[in-house]
């Protein structure tokens, strides 16, 4: 029996439902779109989470790279009135084909040089590792949330600091000016 390298073959979907992990019937669909006419081409699709949580989003999926890279853009463009909200439309565009190529990248990397023989364990093996290496941080929601709730005890702490240090203004006026005495 010779080996080969099942690299070439499309991606299966036993192969993405095992590295996707949660919302698998959500991403097949999309990432079908991506090569439906024989190549790997970008088309447009929208994300809801990755526009609304961007940099989490991509902690979520597994797609760290991905997060700096949002981070430091994020920093760089600074936040100003529409660039987050332009940002944000980037991200959603963009995302589920970035998603797609690192799953399509991810899964071949992983697949097995076996023979026919062994094919059904080395494929059992193959979509545990899939799995593994895939799926999401179950962790990231709840960094997400924890790290909201400090800062809004941060700002809501700095506010009260403020408002408390600073006089009111009839300390500051004693008198009324003008007329209105």
């Amino acid at each position: 029996m010779e080996s080969y390298v099942p690299s070439s073959s499309p991606l299966s979907a036993e192969e993405l439902t095992a590295y996707i992990g949660p919302r698998a019937e959500r991403y097949r669909p999309r990432f079908q779109r991506f090569t439906r006419t024989g190549t790997t081409r970008f088309e447009f699709s929208w994300n809801w989470p990755a526009a609304l949580f961007g940099l989490w989003w991509y902690l979520y999926r597994k797609m760290y790279g991905w997060a700096v890279a949002d981070f430091v853009l994020s920093v760089l463009l600074g936040w100003t009135l529409f660039v987050p909200i332009l940002w944000g439309v980037a991200r959603a565009v963009t995302a589920d084909y970035l998603y797609f190529r690192q799953a399509d990248r991810r899964i071949r990397e992983a697949r097995p040089i076996s023979s026919a023989v062994d094919a059904p364990a080395a494929n059992a093996l193959h979509l545990a590792r899939l799995a593994v290496e895939g799926g999401v941080n179950a962790w990231v929601p709840w960094v997400a949330i924890a790290g909201a709730v400090l800062f809004l005890a941060i700002v809501l702490f700095a506010f009260g600091w403020i408002w408390n240090a600073i006089p009111p203004l009839r300390d500051l006026w004693p008198d009324l000016p003008g007329r209105w005495m």
